[in-house]
């Protein structure tokens, strides 16, 4: 009866380690922002949906913003402990000639090993979309001015597409 038990015991314990390792198996919760501003950084672009990662918090896609207003949001941020993003897909129409395009950036091998507290922006310059990592530190005398304006004094590195003569980042493994 004894042998019984502790048997039953085992197997109950080895449940549940395989249950709670599922459970951790998805995207790593990370504390970082996301978003962009097509009326100050793209101007004469319409973001038609973004998507970015697979958690479907709010702000992190514009699907929400189709449903009740007909048309995705053309600015977003959110922050805090979220699930770090594979993928970043945009859907957007430049207006003057109502061309439209799509673009789905793989994040994961293009991500910093440490993404907490860095923001994840996004911009689009005509058929081009631009993807940016900010690091919310001074920028360095020697760091080169990339991506919007308003982070001109913050450390950005352009992640996508890859930039001219970048210098190669340490980034995530596969």
């Amino acid at each position: 009866m004894k042998a019984l038990l502790h048997r039953l015991l085992l197997a109950c314990c080895m449940l549940g380690a395989l249950f709670s390792g599922a459970c951790a198996s998805g995207p790593a919760v990370v504390d970082h922002a996301f978003g962009f501003d097509a009326r100050v950084d793209s101007p004469g672009i319409e973001i038609l949906n973004f998507r970015y990662g697979a958690s479907g918090m709010p702000g992190t896609s514009g699907d929400v913003g189709i449903r009740q207003f007909g048309r995705s949001p053309q600015v977003t941020g959110i922050n805090g402990p979220m699930p770090l993003g594979d993928t970043l897909t945009v859907k957007w129409r430049i207006k003057a000639t109502g061309q439209e395009f799509e673009d789905t950036v793989n994040l994961k091998p293009r991500l910093p090993s440490d993404m907490a507290n860095q923001r994840i922006h996004f911009s689009v310059k005509e058929s081009q979309l631009f993807v940016y990592v900010i690091d919310p530190v001074p920028r360095p005398a020697d760091w080169p001015v990339v991506g919007p304006r308003k982070f001109q004094y913050e450390k950005v590195r352009q992640i996508y597409p890859d930039a001219p003569g970048a210098p190669p980042q340490t980034l995530q493994k596969p």
